[in-house]
């Protein structure tokens, strides 16, 4: 924590995993209130395909660059 790199982005699949995360809440709060071990179950195997969208490829940019491709102004 005393070393964290503030230049780190949240990635592109950002917005993947909230919808997964939101999608798998309200399906493993169902299943709690109807005792339905299939549908927590569900919502169990989406909250590990959100995990995993983290390890997925970003194709890479730079540390020098903006995401939009083009190198900052102020980097020599």
């Amino acid at each position: 924590m005393v070393f964290l790199d503030r230049a780190r982005r949240a990635g592109p699949y950002l917005a993947w995993k909230v919808r997964l995360f939101a999608v798998a809440a309200v399906l493993g709060l169902a299943g709690i209130y109807l005792n339905e071990r299939w549908l927590t179950g569900t919502a169990i195997v989406l909250l590990f395909a959100g995990l995993l969208l983290r390890f997925l490829p970003t194709g890479g940019v730079d540390a020098d660059e903006e995401p939009d491709g083009e190198p900052d102004e102020d980097v020599p």
